[in-house]
């Protein structure tokens, strides 16, 4: 099925998405793997790629685990970090994260202006705690305070990003990057070469950061080729 609707990236373009449903998610892993391995992503109940007429710019991309090394930066990062409490375990919602969930937005997307605390939660939900059973959540704190959460589809041969949350007050920390080398990390452990981490826009602020990530594919036509900047 496709829809149509505003682009999330460009809104002043009409965006194309081609939507398979998995309604209380009854897709075998073989099935999900093979959707994932097509460059689809996730929200609540239903995978979707952008089938866009006139654009192109939105691009599958994913991390190959095993050849990946962190660069300096990313080194940083990690001792940074250091102190805080990793754990991953099934998704679980909570109050802590909703509230976290909130300042994230209206920090990231500037979207609280006349969105209501019922539409947020509902929101949260669908795209974070509607998941397949083997739906893993990494969670971090600092001490007692919850920091970043972050949640991943495993399938057969990857983890797959669906959404990152993390305090916008600890922005210097480089949290959103730190889930992802943690997820490297975990995938590396389960012995699964990639990690999705969803769409790449060249050229776009929020998306273009995925290129640090390296090497890495992305998904052209058919096929995955080697990602060359």
């Amino acid at each position: 099925m496709l829809i149509r609707h505003s682009c999330g990236y460009y809104p002043e373009r009409v965006a194309r998405d081609h939507l398979i449903h998995d309604y209380r998610h009854r897709l075998p892993l073989a099935a999900r793997t093979r959707i994932l391995a097509k460059g689809y992503r996730r929200y609540g109940y239903s995978y979707y790629k952008p089938y866009c007429s006139s654009c192109r710019e939105c691009v599958p991309y994913r991390v190959l685990v095993q050849a990946f090394k962190p660069n300096r930066s990313m080194r940083r990062i990690l001792r940074r970090n250091a102190q805080l409490e990793s754990r991953w375990d099934t998704p679980q919602p909570s109050r802590e994260k909703f509230e976290l969930y909130v300042r994230y937005q209206l920090f990231r997307h500037k979207n609280g202006s006349g969105v209501t605390q019922r539409e947020l939660a509902t929101a949260m939900l669908t795209q974070m705690y509607t998941n397949p059973d083997d739906t893993l959540e990494l969670v971090l704190h600092e001490g007692k305070k919850l920091v970043a959460f972050a949640i991943f589809d495993r399938s057969a041969d990857s983890l797959s990003a669906v959404y990152s949350v993390y305090d916008p007050a600890a922005k210097k920390r480089s949290l959103g990057t730190l889930c992802i080398l943690l997820a490297i990390g975990k995938a590396r452990e389960l012995g699964l070469p990639y990690l999705n981490l969803g769409l790449w826009l060249k050229d776009h602020p929020k998306m273009s950061y995925k290129q640090n990530f390296q090497p890495a594919e992305i998904y052209c036509g058919r096929h995955w080729r080697p990602f060359t900047g």
